[in-house]
């Protein structure tokens, strides 16, 4: 089972917000709700709803997903928010690509003298410095 199917399986468990009876949840019966679902899921007993949730948001800025998608898929009523996921994945995109640009670079460089050329008297008679 890929990982974003795993998380798709908890995140399902995880979306009802009411009781069986189509009551609120009080706070010890969504407390041991999402220990059931977690458990269910298969996750470490450590995971908080929070957590998850923040997971969800750097998985989808990691897949290239936009801060408005972002926002619409958990529910954020404002950009901001949405827009952290996103910063953080750029920042992340953007270091990776930088150390890729920079390994081609080496690689494409051309010397300005060939090594044979070194140490060589020049034209005027004067040893290279």
């Amino acid at each position: 089972m890929r990982i974003d199917e795993e998380l798709e399986k908890a995140l399902n468990a995880l979306s009802v917000l009411n009781t069986e009876y189509g009551r609120p949840f009080t706070v010890n019966g969504f407390s041991s709700f999402m220990r059931d679902a977690i458990k269910k899921a298969g996750l470490p007993l450590d995971c908080k709803p929070h957590g998850l949730r923040k997971t969800l948001g750097r998985m989808l800025a990691d897949a290239g997903c936009t801060a408005h998608e972002i926002m619409a898929a958990l529910g954020h009523t404002t950009l901001a928010e949405a827009e952290r996921y996103t910063r953080e994945a750029d920042r992340r995109r953007g270091a990776h690509q930088a150390v890729i640009k920079l390994g081609a670079h080496r690689e494409n460089r051309i010397a300005q003298s060939g090594a044979l050329g070194l140490g060589k008297k020049s034209k005027t008679g004067e040893r290279s410095k």
